[in-house]
């Protein structure tokens, strides 16, 4: 991922927390997806989250038994990862280069990560972590849903950084090509002060 997203996210840090992190206070679809994406994890295998930025997700995901470690590229996000949540493990990693061996992991998370890759980067992410997963491991994928396939990959006005909506069957059909099976489609609307665009969020298994 660009180095120009980490800096940017760095610079804007402080913000963007004060944002995101009174998110899960209340019971949204968004959490019930992620707590049943924890449902799915087996034993203590170690899970991801790609992206994790100020670590709310991985936190979330914790305090449902799983054993975590957040990945992102932004170390001043880190900072404050750390910072909230000294318990846990955070590392510097980007999630299309994972440091990790094949097959070492039993579930990934990437909440809104992949809206900051071009639409031709993200197959390779998948295949990406299609390698670290074990067959049969979770996975979690959320991100801003384009309306149509014609719009896959139109960029949108983010406030830290170039994003892009995606379509969620686009997205689907390059996770299946990657080895993913199982795949649940959910979309939660955009509320009346949010930006237009729902939100997508899918659940898979990577196949055996």
């Amino acid at each position: 991922m660009s180095h120009d997203v980490a800096a940017a996210y760095d610079a804007m840090a402080d913000r963007y927390v004060a944002h995101v992190r009174r998110e899960f206070d209340k019971r949204t679809m968004v959490r019930e997806r992620l707590e049943a994406f924890a449902s799915m994890v087996e034993g203590q295998q170690l899970v991801a989250d790609v992206g994790c930025g100020p670590g709310h997700v991985t936190k979330l995901l914790s305090d449902h038994g799983l054993n975590i470690v957040g990945y992102d590229i932004a170390e001043g996000l880190l900072v404050e990862a750390r910072r909230s949540f000294p318990d846990l493990s955070f590392r510097v990693g980007d999630l299309t280069a994972i440091d990790l061996p094949d097959a070492s992991l039993g579930g990934l998370v990437s909440r809104h990560s992949t809206i900051h890759l071009a639409p031709g980067e993200l197959a390779a992410a998948f295949s990406e972590w299609a390698r670290v997963l074990v067959p049969g491991a979770p996975l979690f994928v959320s991100f801003f849903a384009a309306a149509t396939r014609a719009d896959h990959g139109t960029p949108f006005d983010h406030a830290v950084v170039t994003a892009y909506a995606l379509s969620p069957d686009v997205i689907a059909e390059e996770l299946e090509a990657s080895g993913f099976g199982d795949l649940d489609v959910g979309l939660r609307p955009f509320g009346p002060t949010e930006r237009p665009l729902d939100q997508a969020i899918i659940l898979a298994r990577l196949s055996a």
